[in-house]
C-alpha cells in the first residue's frame, strides 16, 4: 500500500494541472500616487474647476502633493486637460506655475488651436530652468528630439496652428543633400545612422505639408514640383524609407494639382501657366512671355496630375486648335479631308513662310495644329521615299562596287540634313542635358547616325571602287556592304519613329505608353537573361569544345547552326551563345549534342544541361517575362487617362515654341527671319553699350505681371484653403444642416448651470473654428415646444447665440438636449457636470437616418425628450 501512495503521489505531481502555470509579477513597478494626486488628477478629468482649484492652493500651502505628478499613462495634469480640451483648468494649471514640457506639441498633435494659443501666449515663471535637452531622458518622451513644433504642425497638417507658429517667426532646418559629406552630416551619420535618416525624413514631412507650403513660398506651385521631383529621387537613394518618400512626393504633386482646380477663368489659367520663375529667366522675352513656361516645368518635373488636371487640358486644348472653331464637333471625314488638303499643300505653305513669314498666311502655318500636320506631312513623305529606295527601281547594275547615287536617294538627302539640323537646334534651345532625357530624341539620334555612316561609306565605295565586279566575289567588310547593313537598319527605326504620333489619338496613345513601359521590362528581364545565358554556354562550351570538326569533315562543307544538318553548335563560346538563343525559337534540334566518338555519358550529360536550359528560359524566364510586361500594361490601363494626357500635352508642347516652324527639308533653306534674328543677335554681343533701349519697359512689364501673378496665388491659397476647411468639416461630422447617427442626452438646467455650461464650452468654440461632432438643443421646461427657444447649435455658434438664449434661461429652466456623434465626447460632456440632479437618456445611439433634415431630427430629439418627462424620469 505505501508503494501505492508513492506512485499515486508522484503521478499527482507529475500531472497536476498547475505545473504549466507562468507565475507573473511586476517587475518594472511604478511609483504609486498618494491619495491626494489621485484625487487630483481625477478632478482634471472630471474637469472639476473648483477640485483643481482647491488641490492647487493646497499644494502650494501644504506641499502634499506634486503638481507636475503623472498618471499610470505617462500623463500629467497639463497633459490631461488637453486631451480633454478644458481650457479653463488649462488656465489655471499654467496659473499656477505647472511644468509645461511636451504640452505645446501634445497640443498640437491633438489639434487643439485654443490649448497651441494658451501655451503659445504663456510665459514661463523667471524662475523656472529650462533643462538641456541633452541631460533630459528622452524614453519617456513621446517626440523624438528632432521634432519642433512647427514641424509636428506641418505633419498634422493644421493650416490654423501652421498660421500661428509661422506668424512667430519660427524656422525649419534645411535638409542636406542625400550624398553631403559635409562634417555635420558625416558626425551624425556615424554616431547614430537610424536617426539622421528619420531626422532627414521628418523634416521632408513637414516641408511636404500642403498648408505650410501654401502659407510660407511665394510660389506654392514651384515649390511643390520642386520637392515633390526631390522626394522622388530621394526614395530611389534612401531605399529602406521609399514608400515613405514616394507618398510625400504624391501628396506634393496632387497640392499642386488641387491648388489649380482653383482656377476659375482662362485668363487666371493663363496667368498661372506662363508664368516664369526667377531661375528660368531674369527678363521676359517678348518672343515668348506666353509660351507655357509653368506647364513645361510641370512636364520637366513629371507633374502627371498637373498636366492632366482638366483646367489645363482645357486651355491647352484651345491653344491647340486655334484657328480651328469646332472642331472637335465636326464629323470624322470632315476633319480627314481637311488634314489630308492641308499635308498635300505643306510644300507650297512652307514656301510661303519663307517668303513672308509675317502675313497673314505665314501667321496661320505657325499655329500648332498646322505645325503638327505639315511636319507629319513631310515625316510620310520620308518613309515613301525610303520605300521607293528599298525597291531599287531607278538601278541596273547591282555588281558595281561603288555606285553612284540614285534619283531616290538624292531626294533623301536633304530630308537626312533637315533632320539633323532639327535635332541640333533642339539640343542648342534644350540643352543637352534635357535633350538626352527623352528617348525619342535618342531614336532621332541613332537614326541619324546611321544614315550619315551610311552617306560617308557610300562615299568611300564611290571613290575607291570604280569597276564592277560580281557581288559573290566581295569581301566582307566591303564598304558598300556595311553601308546597305546600316541603311537597312536606319530603315526600321524610321518606320518605327511613326509610332510617336500614336500619342495623338486617344485609342492608341495608352498602347504606344504601354510599349515602351513594356521595354522598360524586356531590358530589365535581358539582365537576367543573358546571365543564364552565360553561364550554359560557358558550361556547354567547356564541354563540347573538344570534339570540334571542320568544315570539310561535314556534309556539303558546312559547319555551323545554319547548316542543312545543323553541327559544331558548341564548339566556340560565341557559336554556343547564339545557339542557345535560338533554340528559344524552336530553332536548334537535340542531336546537337551528339558526339561521333559516342561518348554516351558526355551527350547525356550535354543533353541534360541543354534541356535544363530550355526549361529554365522558356518555362521560368518567358513567363516572367509575361507577368511583367502584362503588369506594365494594367498599370497604364488603371491610369490610362492621366498618362495619355500626360503623353500627348508633351507632344503638343514641342509644336507650342517659336522655333522650329518648317518641317524638313525646308527648315535647311535660310530664311529672311532667321538672318534678321542672327544680325540682332551679334548687334546684341558686339555693339552693346549700356542699357538697351525698352530694357525699362521690359522690367517694368515683368514687375507687373509678377505682381499680377503674385495675387491670384493669394486668391488661389485662400480658395484652397477654404476648400480644404469645409472639406474637414464634412469628413469630421455633424453640423447644424448634417447631423450623424450618434449618442444623446439630456439634462436640466437652471439659468446658473446654463452660465456655466457657457463659460466651460464657449472658450472653446472660439478658438477650434471647425465642426467638432457637439450640437446643443436647447427646449422649454414646461414640456412645450416654443419656436424662440428651440434651437440646433454647434459650439462655435453657441457662441453666437449665448447672448439670445441666456435672456430667456433667466426667467425658465430649460431642457438642454447634447447630440454628439460619439460616446466618447459625450462621457467628456457628462464629466463636467455642474450639479447632481442632471438625468441623462441611455448612451444608445438616436436613429437619425444617414442625412436627416434638420427639423425631423430636432423633432425626434423633443420626442424622446417629452416622452421621458411625461414618465417622470425627468
Amino acid at each position: 500500500m505505501t508503494i501505492l501512495y508513492f506512485l499515486l503521489f508522484v503521478f499527482q505531481a507529475t500531472y497536476s494541472p498547475y505545473r504549466d502555470r507562468i507565475p507573473l509579477q511586476i517587475v518594472r513597478a511604478e511609483v504609486e500616487l498618494s491619495a491626494e494626486e489621485r484625487a487630483y488628477l481625477t478632478a482634471v478629468e472630471k474637469g472639476d474647476y473648483a477640485g483643481v482649484k482647491h488641490a492647487l492652493r493646497e499644494a502650494e500651502v501644504y506641499y502634499n502633493m506634486d503638481v507636475n505628478c503623472l498618471d499610470p499613462l505617462g500623463r500629467s495634469a497639463l497633459l490631461i486637460a488637453i486631451e480633454n480640451e478644458n481650457l479653463e483648468i488649462m488656465e489655471l494649471l499654467l496659473d499656477h506655475g505647472i511644468h509645461t514640457g511636451d504640452a505645446l506639441l501634445y497640443a498640437i498633435r491633438k489639434e487643439v488651436v485654443g490649448a497651441v494659443e494658451l501655451l503659445l501666449s504663456h510665459r514661463r515663471p523667471s524662475g523656472e530652468k529650462q533643462v538641456p535637452s541633452l541631460m533630459m531622458d528622452s524614453q519617456f518622451s513621446e517626440f523624438t528630439p528632432d521634432i519642433t513644433p512647427i514641424m509636428l504642425a506641418a505633419h498634422t497638417n493644421n493650416y490654423e496652428i501652421i498660421k500661428l507658429l509661422v506668424q512667430r517667426k519660427v524656422t525649419i532646418p534645411r535638409p542636406h543633400q542625400i550624398r553631403c559629406d559635409c562634417v555635420e552630416c558625416v558626425s551624425s551619420s556615424e554616431v547614430d545612422s537610424l536617426r539622421h535618416s528619420r531626422s532627414r525624413l521628418n523634416i521632408y514631412k513637414a516641408l511636404a505639408s500642403p498648408s505650410l507650403i501654401a502659407l510660407s513660398s511665394e510660389d506654392p506651385i514651384l515649390t511643390a514640383f520642386r520637392l515633390g521631383w526631390e522626394l522622388k529621387e530621394l526614395s530611389k537613394v534612401e531605399n529602406e524609407f521609399r514608400q515613405e518618400y514616394e507618398e510625400l512626393s504624391q501628396q506634393c504633386k496632387r497640392f499642386a494639382k488641387d491648388l489649380l482646380d482653383q482656377a476659375r477663368s482662362s485668363r487666371e489659367l493663363e496667368t498661372i501657366l506662363n508664368h516664369r520663375d526667377n531661375d528660368q529667366s531674369e527678363e521676359l522675352d517678348p518672343r515668348q512671355c506666353h509660351d507655357l513656361a509653368k506647364l513645361k516645368l510641370a512636364i520637366k518635373y513629371h507633374q502627371k496630375e498637373f498636366v492632366a488636371q482638366p483646367n489645363c487640358q482645357q486651355l491647352l486644348a484651345t491653344l491647340w486648335y486655334d484657328g480651328f472653331p469646332g472642331w472637335r464637333r465636326r464629323h470624322w471625314a470632315v476633319k480627314l479631308v481637311t488634314c489630308f488638303i492641308i499635308g498635300l499643300l505643306f510644300p507650297v505653305f512652307s514656301l510661303i513662310y519663307l517668303l513672308a513669314p509675317k502675313s497673314a498666311l505665314g501667321n496661320f502655318i505657325k499655329k500648332p495644329f498646322i505645325k503638327f500636320i505639315c511636319h507629319t506631312a513631310s515625316y510620310l513623305t520620308f518613309l515613301f521615299l525610303l520605300l521607293l529606295a528599298s525597291q531599287h527601281i531607278a538601278r541596273t547594275n547591282l555588281h558595281m562596287q561603288g555606285p553612284p547615287p540614285t534619283i531616290v536617294e538624292w531626294m533623301i538627302l536633304p530630308w537626312v540634313l533637315g533632320f539633323i539640323w532639327a535635332e541640333i537646334k533642339e539640343m542648342w534651345d534644350g540643352g543637352f542635358t534635357e535633350y538626352i532625357h527623352d528617348w525619342w530624341n535618342l531614336m532621332d539620334f541613332a537614326m541619324n547616325s546611321l544614315y550619315l555612316a551610311t552617306i560617308s561609306l557610300k562615299i568611300v565605295a564611290y571613290v575607291k571602287y570604280n569597276s564592277s565586279r560580281p557581288r559573290e566575289e566581295w569581301e566582307m567588310w566591303h564598304p558598300t556592304l556595311i553601308a546597305e547593313a546600316l541603311f537597312a537598319i536606319a530603315n526600321i527605326f524610321s518606320s518605327l519613329r511613326l509610332i510617336s504620333l500614336f500619342t495623338a489619338n486617344s485609342h492608341l496613345g495608352p498602347l504606344q505608353i504601354s510599349l515602351g513601359r513594356m521595354l522598360l521590362d524586356i531590358l530589365k528581364f535581358l539582365f537576367i537573361y543573358c546571365l543564364v545565358l552565360l553561364a550554359f554556354a560557358n558550361g556547354l562550351n567547356q564541354l563540347y569544345f573538344y570534339y570540334e570538326t571542320k568544315a570539310s569533315e561535314e556534309l556539303n562543307n558546312c559547319k555551323g547552326i545554319r547548316c542543312e544538318r545543323q553541327n559544331n553548335a558548341f564548339s566556340t563560346l560565341f557559336e554556343t551563345l547564339q545557339s542557345l538563343f535560338w533554340s528559344i525559337f524552336g530553332l536548334l534540334n537535340l542531336y546537337v549534342t551528339n558526339v561521333k566518338a559516342r561518348h554516351e555519358f558526355t551527350e547525356f550529360i550535354g543533353a541534360t544541361m541543354f534541356g535544363t536550359y530550355n526549361v529554365i528560359s522558356l518555362v521560368v524566364l518567358l513567363n516572367m517575362l509575361i507577368a511583367m510586361m502584362n503588369n506594365s500594361y494594367q498599370l497604364i490601363a488603371d491610369h490610362a487617362d492621366i498618362e495619355w494626357k500626360f503623353a500627348r500635352t508633351k507632344l503638343w508642347m514641342s509644336y507650342f515654341d517659336e522655333g522650329g516652324t518648317l518641317p524638313p527639308p525646308f527648315n535647311i533653306i535660310p530664311s529672311p527671319k532667321s538672318i534678321w534674328y542672327l544680325l540682332m543677335w551679334l548687334h546684341n554681343k558686339l555693339c552693346r553699350r549700356g542699357q538697351l533701349p525698352g530694357e525699362d519697359t521690359h522690367k517694368c512689364g515683368n514687375l507687373r505681371e509678377f505682381t499680377h501673378y503674385q495675387v491670384l496665388i493669394r486668391s488661389l491659397v485662400k480658395r484652397y484653403v477654404a476648400a480644404m476647411i469645409r472639406s474637414a468639416k464634412t469628413d469630421e461630422g455633424l453640423t447644424e444642416e448634417n447631423f450623424k447617427v450618434g449618442a444623446a442626452a439630456v439634462t436640466v438646467l437652471s439659468s446658473e448651470e446654463w452660465r456655466r455650461l457657457c463659460h466651460i464650452w464657449i472658450p472653446y468654440g472660439e478658438r477650434k473654428r471647425k465642426s467638432d461632432g457637439v450640437a446643443v438643443i436647447v427646449f422649454s421646461k414646461d414640456r412645450k415646444r416654443d419656436s424662440g427657444l428651440l434651437s440646433c447649435l454647434s459650439r462655435s455658434s453657441l457662441c453666437e447665440e449665448r447672448s439670445r438664449i441666456t435672456a430667456e434661461v433667466n426667467r425658465v429652466n430649460v431642457y438642454v438636449g447634447i447630440y454628439v456623434n460619439s460616446l466618447k465626447k459625450l462621457q467628456a460632456i457628462e464629466s463636467s457636470r455642474v450639479s447632481k440632479h442632471q438625468h441623462y437618456f441611455p448612451k444608445k445611439p438616436l436613429d437619425c437616418g444617414q442625412q436627416p433634415e434638420r427639423a425631423a431630427c430636432l423633432d425626434k430629439m423633443y420626442l424622446q425628450i417629452h416622452n421621458r418627462c411625461e414618465e417622470g424620469k425627468i
